[in-house]
């Protein structure tokens, strides 16, 4: 995965047993106020994401640049999902753990400020990968700025912020994701995944429609016609076809007969 994101959403579960029931886990997710920044090393520890490129923000610093090898398990003194990277974002996370994990899976961490590094780690056919673009990766604010009391702003501390002001500004940003992205063309991602983090503060309101549609177009540009689903409400999740879709019932082994 191609991560484009003002922050790197590597916080980790509390409970890493709630990973091995995708429903339970997309509920607690959606109910936690830190489960837009904990949906990462859940993939990894399931088996689902094996490298992963976080394309930051020029002004984003959680990390610095370059490669990272996390193990991602379960603590066993404390069942929270906990990786044995001792860089300083999982320290300050509480993620950090330096017993030996349970169920532990590599993560190939790659941290580059440059869409062109960041592209060129894109796997070659036929190998799969996904391209996550979040709005507030071009431009960013820090909705707990004035709320400096609230649990997450104690927690997380200051947030980055900075990127474009302008709608021109915004423009020429998404101009130079799509330059970098023309490198992929001949292995495209099989799912692109845009977020707009408008409604909850992180991107500028009056920048978000303006963004999406670049963001989209540029796509269509560099991959061609494309396949688009909006859910801007974020209610199609929860649709019954679409859950049943995502979240399948396991089938009913058939029982032995005696005799």
């Amino acid at each position: 995965m191609v991560h484009a994101d003002a922050h790197p959403d590597l916080g980790a579960v509390t409970d890493a047993s709630v990973c091995e029931r995708p429903r339970a886990l997309y509920d607690w997710l959606d109910e936690s106020e830190f489960g837009i920044s904990e949906w990462l090393l859940p993939l990894a520890y399931r088996g689902h994401l094996a490298g992963l490129t976080w394309l930051r923000s020029p002004f984003s610093s959680q990390f610095e640049d370059g490669r990272y090898e996390v193990n991602v398990g379960a603590e066993p003194s404390s069942g929270k999902l906990c990786v044995d990277c001792d860089a300083p974002y999982f320290v300050e996370d509480e993620a950090y753990s330096a017993e030996a994990l349970a169920g532990a899976r590599r993560l190939d961490l790659t941290v580059a400020s440059d869409p062109d590094a960041a592209c060129a780690t894109a796997p070659p056919r036929p190998r799969p990968w996904v391209l996550d673009i979040c709005l507030d990766y071009f431009s960013c604010r820090d909705p707990f700025a004035s709320d400096p009391d609230s649990n997450l702003a104690r927690r997380c501390g200051p947030l980055p912020f900075g990127g474009a002001e302008t709608a021109a500004d915004a423009l020429a940003a998404v101009g130079a994701l799509e330059a970098a992205l023309r490198a992929t063309v001949d292995r495209p991602p099989r799912l692109v995944t845009v977020a707009r983090s408008a409604e909850d503060g992180y991107c500028p309101p009056a920048l978000a429609d303006g963004l999406e549609a670049a963001v989209v177009e540029a796509l269509g540009r560099v991959y061609g016609a494309l396949v688009v689903e909006r859910d801007p409400e974020g209610v199609e999740a929860f649709k019954p076809d679409r859950v049943a879709r995502a979240f399948p019932r396991a089938k009913k082994r058939p029982r032995a007969k005696l005799g």
